[in-house]
């Protein structure tokens, strides 16, 4: 599996595509939010011959879902997310008003992610972790072989996820960074919503946020 990143929308959000060994791509919380953002990464798809096969979703926040109408009408491809994101992405049009963003609702779920599923992206491995705190129903995607976590907004490079947002809470996130994410293998290269990628092992001794958890 390869991942590239994609900076988008005025928050800076990684957006990340996936891509499969057979040339399937999954696009992981698409926030193009611009004409040029929109435009690099159809190149990018252009040139590496590859196949859009869906979005997934690691929660439902509105930097993280500024392009999904857009991925979807364009590569007719389905939207995948946690059902207890749907209360956030049923308001994220008015979250962009107060934000002063221009928004298009998305398509709705063609299913949930569960807790704990497993997907497979031509053939490779990929765990649903069920990690919410930041958000009510957010996800990280696994990948044991690659050892590499599509982290969203849980954990970054020396920090963790915002637990003072609507429908946040502060000890449901810290229960889903040590039940769940420090579980991992220290040499995880984790890859956030936001900032530059790190590894489990880095945060566990150096982020002040996760000391004596």
């Amino acid at each position: 599996m390869r991942l590239y990143r994609f900076v988008t929308n005025p928050y800076q959000e990684n957006t990340y595509l996936l891509l499969g060994r057979a040339g399937t791509a999954w696009v992981i919380d698409p926030g193009f939010y611009t004409e040029s953002e929109r435009k690099a990464f159809q190149s990018f798809l252009s040139a590496e011959k590859c196949r859009l096969s869906g979005i997934y979703l690691t929660h439902t926040h509105i930097d993280h879902i500024l392009g999904v109408r857009w991925v979807a009408s364009t590569y007719h491809v389905p939207v995948f997310y946690h059902t207890q994101e749907s209360i956030i992405y049923e308001y994220a049009s008015e979250w962009a008003t107060l934000m002063g963003l221009v928004y298009e609702p998305g398509p709705l779920a063609e299913r949930f992610l569960e807790a704990g599923e497993v997907l497979y992206l031509d053939g490779e491995v990929v765990q649903v972790l069920y990690v919410p705190g930041h958000s009510p129903g957010h996800v990280g995607f696994y990948f044991p072989d690659s050892q590499k976590l599509v982290s969203g907004d849980v954990l970054f490079r020396g920090s963790i996820g915002n637990y003072e947002l609507p429908l946040a809470d502060y000890h449901t996130l810290m229960n889903s960074l040590r039940n769940t994410i420090l579980t991992l293998p220290d040499d995880t290269e984790v890859w956030p919503g936001h900032g530059e990628p790190t590894f489990i092992g880095h945060e566990r001794q150096t982020n002040p946020f996760l000391k004596g958890i």
